[in-house]
């Protein structure tokens, strides 16, 4: 699956706070009193040998707790959002009615709208031609369909962002039989909070939805979804 899916730079600091004053006196030295001069990050230890960390160490550490902290929030935030669980299906919003939307089709240019589709099955597939994985199932995809469209079946492919141009192209030069459209401005993508692609959502005639799953399929978990979906 894709997606879109801070960098710190702890700053070194030079400070001398090991225990003793300078007692140096001309002609004599004394371990007790000797000053330590430390470039940044030296560990430096006084006379019971105790180490004594650095700013820049405690910065660092700091650094890594912080970093800590946000991606555990990162990952709290986004898996409670719909289908950010890549390659697993997500079923939280299974009994929904599918939101509708009207794109227009890139090879016919007329107008798609999925209200307009009630009464059928439908398989909504997000994706867009520079994704790997949502090319590779693109053939699985036509294989399903050619098997379940005298049934009904109605797939609609939602492409991201692309020229309409380009993507009639490429499924032309891939034969690709299903209805296309694309989501020039994102609205589709975030009503269906679309997290990554590929992207499938399967409807049942009456408008619900009766699964999402985010990442690419094989062809017996096609199946296994059409088949909720198809009577």
């Amino acid at each position: 699956m894709l997606s879109s899916r801070s960098k710190s730079n702890p700053g070194g600091s030079r400070s001398n706070d090991g225990p003793g004053r300078d007692s140096h006196k001309s002609g004599e030295s004394t371990e007790t009193g000797s000053n330590h001069h430390a470039s940044d990050g030296e560990l430096l230890t006084d006379q019971a040998s105790r180490p004594i960390v650095r700013a820049p160490v405690q910065v660092g550490l700091l650094t890594v707790l912080v970093i800590g902290i946000a991606v555990v929030a990162y990952f709290a935030l986004f898996s409670s959002r719909p289908g950010t669980t890549g390659a697993l299906p997500f079923e939280l919003r299974t009994g929904a009615v599918a939101p509708d939307f009207e794109l227009a089709d890139v090879k016919t240019g007329e107008p798609v709208k999925l209200s307009a589709l009630r009464g059928r099955p439908v398989w909504i597939n997000f994706w867009a031609t520079w994704c790997p994985p949502c090319r590779a199932e693109m053939p699985l995809i036509q294989e399903k369909y050619t098997e379940y469209r005298d049934r009904g079946l109605a797939v609609v492919g939602i492409d991201m962002r692309e020229d309409p141009a380009e993507v009639r192209a490429f499924t032309n030069a891939n034969s690709f039989e299903w209805t296309f459209v694309v989501d020039s401005d994102g609205q589709v993508t975030n009503r269906y909070f679309m997290s990554g692609i590929p992207m499938h959502v399967f409807i049942d005639a009456d408008g619900v939805i009766q699964a999402v799953y985010v990442g690419d399929l094989q062809a017996s978990a096609m199946d296994q979804f059409l088949a909720r979906i198809i009577n």
